[in-house]
């Protein structure tokens, strides 16, 4: 009986071209804004692989194709760079080795930094209250011992005003000897020519 050997000879192995690093990656969340999507894959792609990068109300904010610097990797460029928000990314690798095709997404969010605001200078308080009253309300320095001289303006005491009063009062006082010595010149004069007329008579 004839024996025979069958000789296995190796295959190519099939599979999808699997994602293998995504940037940004998946659950990423980044502080600066996103110009750049790219997904890195286990296997030449083919030309019909595709990303698409949509914000969170579902509109489609760049796609992307295989790199021509690269064939295991596929990139999408957004018209302006991606601000504040979620965003999710559609991935279709189309293996060049056997066309077989591997869908995947992934998301992450761009939270920007805000921007600091200049610091607006602001007046301390004074630590104690600045005395309404001068030195010359107590008459001391500032320095808290007693000044040797007191101030013109402290020590001179003002003249008292004198009273309406005062200026009749002292009128009357010299008015009333005078009348006085006029009633008794005249009384003494009428007296004398009284006299005089009664020895002519």
């Amino acid at each position: 009986m004839g024996s025979f050997v069958v000789l296995a000879l190796p295959g190519s192995v099939l599979a999808h071209a699997e994602l293998q690093r995504a940037i940004p990656a998946d659950s990423e969340t980044v502080t600066d804004p996103v110009s750049v999507v790219t997904g890195s894959y286990s296997q030449d792609l083919a030309a019909n692989s595709k990303l698409l990068v949509k914000d969170a109300s579902g509109a489609a904010v760049a796609t992307g194709s295989v790199d021509p610097a690269n064939v295991r990797r596929m990139i999408a460029r957004p018209a302006s760079p991606l601000g504040n928000g979620a965003y999710e990314v559609q991935s279709t690798s189309v293996s060049a080795d056997d066309g077989d095709i591997e869908r995947v997404q992934w998301t992450f969010t761009v939270a920007l930094a805000a921007a600091s605001a200049s610091p607006t200078a602001v007046a301390s308080p004074s630590a104690e209250p600045t005395p309404i009253c001068t030195d010359l309300c107590s008459g001391q320095p500032s320095g808290g011992e007693p000044s040797s001289a007191s101030p013109a303006s402290a020590s001179a005491a003002p003249s008292p005003s004198p009273a309406p009063g005062d200026s009749a009062s002292d009128s009357s006082n010299v008015l009333l000897p005078i009348i006085a010595a006029l009633a008794i010149v005249a009384i003494g004069a009428g007296f004398l020519l009284n006299r005089n007329r009664g020895r002519s008579s």
